[in-house]
């Protein structure tokens, strides 16, 4: 009895220092950036240079995120006095549900309950990330026809 109680320590032990390698995203993070990462190497902005964000996480995975437009205009006019209008996506990207890391493959998993963007709703979408101290970036992958990737890079709020 004694060795099965044994075995039974030592992997709950082995479990609870496994568990332990996976990095806690739990907290509020604030939008350093958003890009699109063209093939080329060229970034452009489509929610414009200075766009505001935030991404709240609890301790269970249920996540919150937000991400707006800089305070640049949301409607121009091309140079003939046109006025042009930005694709919804580019105005405002917020969705909420549950993120989960996978260390190992290195990918952060947003299944999604709720988006702004209607047909991420009920969908689980999977990112590669990296995660450096308090600052998290992943990338968004690229839509069929598309060259780039959307890149995300968060700050972790400091308690």
């Amino acid at each position: 009895m004694r060795f099965f109680l044994g075995l039974l320590l030592s992997a709950l032990a082995a479990n609870s220092i496994a568990g332990d390698m996976t990095p806690s995203l739990a907290g509020t993070w604030t939008l350093k950036t958003a890009y699109d990462l063209h093939k080329d190497g060229s970034k452009t902005y489509g929610f414009g240079t200075q766009p505001r964000g935030t991404l709240m996480i609890d301790a269970q995975g249920r996540y919150s995120l937000q991400i707006y437009r800089s305070d640049e205009p949301t409607a121009v006019t091309d140079d003939k006095g046109v006025r042009k209008d930005f694709k919804p996506g580019e105005i405002a990207s917020t969705h909420y549900g549950r993120v989960s890391l996978d260390a190992a493959a290195h990918t952060v998993s947003f299944s999604i309950d709720l988006a702004y963007i209607q047909r991420w709703n009920g969908t689980t979408q999977v990112r590669p990330y990296t995660l450096s101290g308090d600052e998290l970036s992943y990338q968004v992958p690229a839509q069929p026809g598309s060259d780039s990737v959307a890149v995300s890079v968060w700050q972790r709020v400091k308690s």
